[in-house]
């Protein structure tokens, strides 16, 4: 039986083509190869330049990590080809230089500036209200069970060392829902 995607699917000429665009795509996992493979050789034989495939793959990336975006929620790069996505990144003289960053103003911010992306604090810090603070204790007021659980899981020991606390407690306030 014939493989749907047999090993060394690339031509020679654009393995090293490939390889530039996959250092350049941004990270996801699973991000299947042989899959992307395939694509690129098909986008090349329709006309697609390899250096504008890993421009447009670079300018994806960059994008990705202006916006913080999750890794799950990087397109596959098979799927970013077969789509023709990257004409999207393709389009205009040059890409736009990444955006100042904007300072937020949050009582937290100064601490937490460093320890976590500038994206991930507002999605998910500066929805919280400080509620009470005692000495090692403090209380915080979540959005939402969701909101209060999240920062739980991926937060608490970034926003211990912030507030100078041992115990942490994160209760759900349903007065400040976005």
């Amino acid at each position: 039986m014939k493989s749907l995607f047999p090993k060394d699917m690339l031509p020679k000429p654009l393995r090293a083509d490939f390889e530039a665009f996959w250092n350049a795509y941004p990270r996801r996992s699973p991000n299947p190869r042989a899959p992307a493979e395939a694509a690129f050789a098909r986008a090349v034989a329709g006309g697609a330049k390899p250096e504008d495939l890993v421009r447009a793959a670079d300018a994806y990336a960059t994008e990705c990590r202006r916006d913080g975006v999750a890794p799950t929620f990087i397109v596959h790069a098979r799927t970013f080809l077969v789509q023709r996505r990257y004409e999207d990144y393709l389009r205009g003289a040059a890409p736009a230089a990444p955006a100042a960053p904007v300072e937020i103003d949050h009582p937290l911010w100064p601490c937490m500036r460093g320890a976590i992306s500038d994206a991930d604090f507002r999605r998910w810090i500066q929805p919280l209200r400080r509620v009470a603070h005692l000495g090692d204790h403090a209380v915080l007021a979540a959005p939402s069970r969701f909101h209060r659980d999240w920062v739980r899981q991926h937060f608490d020991l970034a926003l211990k060392a912030c507030l100078g606390v041992r115990i942490l407690d994160i209760e759900i306030a349903e007065d400040i829902r976005p």
